[in-house]
């Protein structure tokens, strides 16, 4: 039995006319994402992508940069000239489940890494997306920015 991913299942309706995804990047867990934040460089060691859009208001990991999901398609071909110098790029939305905004473009990112025979780069989605972020480091300063 397959891990992957069935894309075709659940397509929101700003990725209808995109093609369905090809690979299905692995999960990193917050406790991982956390000692990269304290220990490496954001941007050269390791980069965050938030994904949400109109759900953006309450808080956001840390040294993560916004690029809603809605756009990131069209942006692949300068995304990955400026990220794939960047050894690993976390992906996260609200709850990263199985076919997220955070899966679905986790695995863009990576299909289109793959298409370029690149593989110094490697995309990865983030455990329980910025819900289970905020239920485990939520009051931490140092890992998590509140918006309100």
């Amino acid at each position: 039995m397959s891990d992957a991913p069935n894309w075709a299942e659940s397509v929101p309706e700003w990725a209808k006319a995109l093609p369905l995804p090809q690979s299905s990047p692995a999960h990193i867990a917050p406790e991982e994402v956390a000692e990269l934040i304290r220990t490496r460089k954001p941007g050269v060691d390791f980069l965050i992508v938030d994904l949400r859009k109109a759900d953006w208001d309450t808080a956001y990991v840390k040294t993560s940069v916004n690029l809603p999901a809605q756009s990131l398609h069209q942006s692949l071909p300068t995304l990955l000239h400026l990220l794939s110098k960047i050894p690993l790029v976390i992906f996260y939305c609200k709850a990263c489940t199985v076919v997220s905004r955070g899966a679905r473009s986790a695995s863009y990112y990576q299909d289109a890494l793959d298409a370029a025979g690149l593989k110094w780069s490697e995309a990865r989605i983030l455990t329980g997306g910025i819900q289970g972020w905020i239920a485990q480091y939520g009051a931490d300063e140092g890992l998590t920015v509140k918006i309100q």
